[in-house]
């Protein structure tokens, strides 16, 4: 009886691994995004390949300090926080989308999506950006060069580092007016 017991618990078990692992692979189509930063570190561009089944129809770059982004042709785009008079200074996104499934990527296609910034306030970094197929699955690809916001550390560490020499100096200048004094005393 138990030998029973045994055998059809792991047969359960077995039958959910297969569900979560066959949903898993429905769950998350695949997709990759290359490129990044030029030189300068003023202009984004990627290519977005589309290795699912089903047509990707949106794509979400976040940003910071972006003050212009251009889609592939056909597509629309939305775009938060850029950079323009009266705005506020804070990180965004910048959504593209495909007017019709028909426009999207289709598999084993590709295309480019570019991004200006402007001249000062961002660096560059790894973020996380969010593709989203005809079919309502999305997916996430970690690791895209992305423009990001500065750190107090990156925005402060000259001024530190100027403040420690600085400090330094005028320690070792009173260090050697003790050895002055104590040396003519």
């Amino acid at each position: 009886m138990r030998g029973v017991w045994i055998l059809a618990r792991s047969l359960t078990v077995g039958f959910y691994f297969a569900l979560l692992g066959s949903a898993s692979a429905m769950a998350n189509p695949t997709a990759s995004i290359t490129g990044g930063a030029d030189a300068s570190g003023h202009a984004y561009t990627w290519q977005v390949r589309n290795d699912g089944a089903s047509p990707i129809v949106e794509v979400r770059f976040p940003h910071y300090r972006a003050g212009l982004f251009f889609p592939p042709p056909g597509w629309s785009n939305d775009c938060t926080a850029l950079v323009h008079v009266g705005a506020k200074d804070e990180p965004g996104v910048c959504t593209a989308r495909a007017a019709a499934p028909a426009d999207g990527i289709a598999s084993g296609r590709s295309a480019p999506f570019s991004m200006q910034i402007a001249a000062a306030g961002a660096k560059r970094g790894r973020g996380e950006v969010v593709v989203r197929f005809a079919d309502g699955s999305e997916t996430r690809i970690a690791g895209v060069e992305l423009p990001q916001q500065e750190g107090l550390g990156d925005k402060y560490v000259s001024l530190i580092a100027l403040g420690a020499v600085f400090i330094i100096f005028v320690a070792v200048q009173a260090v050697r007016k003790r050895r002055l004094r104590a040396a003519s005393a």
